[in-house]
């Protein structure tokens, strides 16, 4: 079967509660693109481009460019040709990499329609039906904070908080405020985004001894990380300083990191993500399963994913439609009443075959036969 039209959406969704920072930025939108391939057989693909929070406009815009030219040599192919450029655009930069998670996610989605089974399948099996899902608090100020603690006293088993904006006694008020409001989480996540030096990330962990802490990524080079592991003696989570594979591999072979975020939107696609989430299972490394803020697409494909990573290792993964205003939803993500989050049911991605104009409009460009 081949490729018979390709369409495109741009994607530009804004936060519910206004701005969402971290100590590197801060957005009050997120923006991405939306792609549907149809088979001349009627089965339709769907991928999500995720655009890294951090991107400037520009960045945006270049990648906006390339899209052309490279989903135009797609049309009239075999859905093979999808994985195939893929990893040609794995070695294009960051740009080739998120073109990369989308067609891949296209594919696994057609490949699943295809054998009539969900893409967790094709990704080594399901190991679990659900897994935890993490909330993201993310306040510019004390105050802001105090109020959104008393929103969310009751649910996440997980909790992330973002660190960094203020001063660090400041972060400590937000995490001792975090552990006192929410007794009954399982995890805080205390994330610096890299903010601080060694010194001072090991100032701010001394003040805590809570089993329930996991600092995330306080400094922003992984050899200041470990440093930091090695001084305090604490629990540190890596994300964005081994966001490269050779990188998670490395982390995985030294054994001195707690837990490593996998991150497929930016590390290439589902099949090199696999690759990193079955080494961390063999070696008993946590892991949590994300992406940045995204639509019901790329949601729903990181929660295949993260399905398949043995339970005992994964510290959560995340709705990562949560923050954001959506309009049409796909329903890419199952929620339930414990704090538990599942993939979709159905084959593919689980979002079902009907074209996307019913709930997206009519398209930005189209490519065909």
């Amino acid at each position: 079967m081949k490729i018979k039209t390709i369409k495109v959406w741009d994607s530009t969704v804004r936060f519910r509660h206004g701005v969402y920072a971290n100590s590197k930025v801060s957005r009050e939108t997120v923006h991405g693109r939306i792609w549907e391939f149809t088979m001349t057989d009627g089965r339709r693909g769907y991928g999500e481009v995720v655009f890294p929070f951090s991107w400037p406009v520009d960045q945006y815009q270049k990648a906006i460019q390339e899209e052309q030219a490279s989903l135009l040599s797609l049309a009239g192919k075999d859905s093979g040709q999808l994985m195939a450029a893929a990893r040609q655009h794995r070695h294009r930069g960051k740009i080739g990499l998120v073109h990369a998670f989308a067609l891949e996610t296209a594919w696994y989605d057609l490949s699943g329609k295809q054998e009539g089974i969900p893409i967790c399948e094709l990704l080594g099996g399901s190991k679990t039906a659900r897994v935890d899902d993490y909330l993201s608090i993310s306040e510019p100020t004390i105050q802001d904070f105090q109020d959104r603690l008393e929103q969310e006293k009751s649910g996440p088993n997980v909790v992330q908080l973002k660190l960094g904006m203020n001063s660090r006694n400041d972060d400590v008020n937000q995490v001792a405020l975090a552990l006192e409001k929410l007794p009954d989480i399982k995890l805080l996540l205390a994330d610096a985004n890299g903010k601080w030096s060694v010194d001072e990330a090991c100032e701010v962990i001394a003040k805590f001894d809570d089993s329930r802490l996991i600092w995330e990524e306080p400094c922003s080079r992984y050899e200041a990380n470990i440093e930091v592991v090695r001084l305090s003696g604490k629990r540190v989570m890596v994300d964005q300083c081994v966001g490269e594979v050779s990188l998670a591999m490395q982390a995985v072979d030294e054994g001195l990191v707690s837990a490593l975020t996998i991150k497929p939107a930016y590390l290439g696609g589902l099949t090199v993500a696999r690759e990193v989430r079955d080494y961390c299972a063999d070696f008993g490394v946590g892991m949590r399963i994300d992406g940045p803020w995204c639509g019901d697409i790329a949601a729903s494909a990181i929660l295949h994913l993260a399905v398949g990573a043995p339970p005992e290792f994964v510290i959560a993964s995340c709705d990562l439609r949560e923050p954001l205003e959506y309009e049409g939803s796909l329903a890419g993500v199952m929620r339930f009443d414990n704090g538990q989050i599942s993939p979709p049911k159905g084959p593919g991605l689980g979002l079902g075959n009907e074209p996307l104009e019913r709930k997206m409009g009519d398209p930005e460009a189209i490519y065909s036969i």
